[in-house]
């Protein structure tokens, strides 16, 4: 039986990734080393020092990464305006209507939880929120998400999750919970060959 729900954050709750994908090339262009679009859709999910390492092509130190990962975010927030997806109020309410826990697990910092959770008016629907300075390894390792089932008190397998990425698809099968796949950020095919246990297309079907 499922008992909770677990949300990644960007391009599951918001179809926002697009704007992420501008910000990383705007970012990665200033530092002298441009990502391509599928780099960074390839390794969406991900927490921002992976990508900072890979711009940089060098390990860093932690408040450096830090210091750069909080320009890249700044720059996302200066051009995204955060917009409900069609249907998500609806499944919210209704989940808690049927007492299903919830959560967020996201690998963004809580700067950028803020911005979403709260321009949405969304935090009063979720009783735990993992952002990326509370875990150490990135999805595809399921951290986060063991995290948040912890913190809920339910167990993994009771789970499931919703996410728009492969590492995040990776992570919840690692993790042991079921997952559902949204296409705000790719396509059927692409989701496919990380096997989630069902992908849609839009809240209202579910």
């Amino acid at each position: 039986m499922i008992r909770a729900y677990i949300f990644d954050m960007d391009g599951t709750l918001v179809n926002n990734c697009g704007y992420h994908v501008l910000a990383w090339q705007e970012f990665s262009r200033k530092c002298g080393n441009e990502l391509s679009e599928r780099q960074i859709l390839d390794w969406m999910g991900a927490q921002g020092g992976y990508y900072i390492e890979q711009i940089m092509r060098r390990p860093l130190p932690v408040d450096e990464i830090a210091r750069l990962c909080a320009e890249k975010e700044a720059l996302y927030r200066q051009i995204y305006k955060p917009e409900m997806p069609d249907g998500l109020r609806e499944f919210l309410d209704r989940a808690h209507a049927e007492g299903i826990k919830m959560a967020v697990a996201t690998g963004g910092p809580h700067e950028n939880v803020d911005f979403i959770l709260g321009t949405l008016d969304l935090f009063k629907d979720f009783e735990i929120v993992i952002d990326a300075s509370m875990y150490k390894r990135s999805k595809p390792d399921p951290d986060c998400f063991l995290a948040a089932a912890k913190a809920l008190g339910v167990a993994p397998s009771e789970c499931r999750v919703y996410e728009d990425a492969l590492n995040g698809i990776g992570a919840a099968k690692a993790a042991g919970m079921e997952c559902h796949a949204v296409t705000f950020t790719n396509p059927r095919e692409t989701l496919y060959s990380a096997h989630p246990d069902l992908i849609f297309d839009s809240y209202r079907e579910l």
